[in-house]
């Protein structure tokens, strides 16, 4: 097993030397299965109790959480995300999800009196407030061992889809 791997670590250790002269457009669905068992793969110490992700063929995509929140105790709730605009490198690397229903009343506020408590549970690259998620790409695939990835990386959107995310992204070595 692990020769079938060597092809795939020097692709990953030297992207460059491997794709040079690749200029690709790719489109990967990703189906809800799969999504699932990264969001269960969470560290255990989490105030995660429960996350799943239901995307919707009208560009939306429904995340189900029930999480252990100071004070109030424990929440379920269904967040419905609008994908923002395509991350572009290096201009705009943040890709920005927008929330559009799911809070109910005293959510928000809370949301914001906790901020930067939730800032310091969240790993670095990661911004949550009562109005959005934003992810920075970049800090995200160096935190993943990818960094020699983000140059490569021209174009990315993600979209939902029927029973799946769908991204699209354009490499360029």
């Amino acid at each position: 097993m692990a020769e079938q791997l060597a092809p795939i670590k020097a692709l990953l250790e030297a992207p460059r030397d491997h794709l040079a002269g690749t200029d690709m457009w790719i489109k990967l669905p990703l189906g809800r299965t799969l999504i699932n068992e990264v969001l269960a793969a969470r560290p255990p110490d989490t105030p995660v109790k429960d996350l799943f992700m239901d995307p919707d063929p009208g560009n939306l995509i429904h995340i189900h959480l029930e999480a252990a929140a100071p004070v109030v105790g424990s929440i379920r709730r269904r967040l419905t995300f609008k994908p923002g605009p395509a991350v572009t490198f290096p201009d705009q690397p943040w890709l920005h999800l927008d929330i559009t229903e799911g809070f109910k009343f005293m959510d928000k506020p809370v949301i914001r009196l906790l901020q930067s408590t939730i800032e310091k549970k969240l790993p670095k690259g990661i911004e949550f407030s009562s109005d959005y998620l934003r992810i920075h790409v970049p800090a995200m695939l160096t935190k993943a061992g990818y960094q020699k990835l983000v140059p490569l990386i021209r174009h990315l959107e993600i979209r939902g889809g029927d029973d799946q995310i769908i991204l699209l992204f354009h490499l360029k070595a």
